[in-house]
C-alpha cells in the first residue's frame, strides 16, 4: 500500500478550526439540541449523558474504553460513568436522527430558510462531503 504524506501547515489546520467548530458546536450548545436530547428521555439539568451519546452514536453501542480512546480527552472514570447509561436512554440510530433534527432546526433558526434552502449552503456541504471522502483515516 502506498501512502502518501502530505505536509499541511499548523497556521492553516487551526484556521480551518476556527471556521468549523461553530458548525460542529451546535449539536452540544444550541437549544434545539437539548430540547431534542430531553425528547429521547436524557435529563436536562446535567449536558453529560447527553453530550456523550451525542458525540459516541456514530460508532456504535461501544463501552466506555471504546469512547476513551476514541474521544482521548476525558478521563476513563468520567467515560465510564456516562457511556453505558446512555444507551439505555436511547441506541446509537436514535441518537443519531435526533442529532440530525436538532442540527437541522438549529441551523435554520440561526441561519434562516434562505440559507438553508440556497445553493451556497448546498455547494458548502458538497464540498464538505467531499474532503471528508477524501481524508485518509
Amino acid at each position: 500500500m502506498n501512502v502518501q504524506t502530505q505536509t499541511v501547515e499548523p497556521g492553516r489546520v487551526r484556521q480551518m478550526w476556527h471556521l468549523l467548530e461553530p458548525l460542529h458546536a451546535v449539536v452540544y450548545y444550541a437549544p434545539e439540541a437539548f430540547d431534542e436530547a430531553a425528547a429521547l428521555g436524557y435529563g436536562v439539568t446535567e449536558r453529560w449523558p447527553a453530550y456523550f451519546a451525542w458525540r459516541a452514536a456514530p460508532l456504535g453501542a461501544v463501552g466506555s474504553a471504546r469512547v476513551t480512546s476514541a474521544f482521548y480527552s476525558f478521563a476513563p472514570a468520567m467515560t465510564a460513568r456516562y457511556v453505558p447509561a446512555g444507551w439505555d436512554v436511547a441506541t446509537p440510530a436514535a441518537v443519531l436522527a435526533a442529532r440530525l433534527r436538532a442540527v437541522d432546526r438549529a441551523y435554520r433558526a440561526v441561519l434562516g430558510e434562505d440559507v438553508v434552502h440556497g445553493p451556497g449552503l448546498a455547494e458548502a456541504a458538497a464540498l464538505a462531503r467531499r474532503a471528508a471522502g477524501a481524508a485518509g483515516t
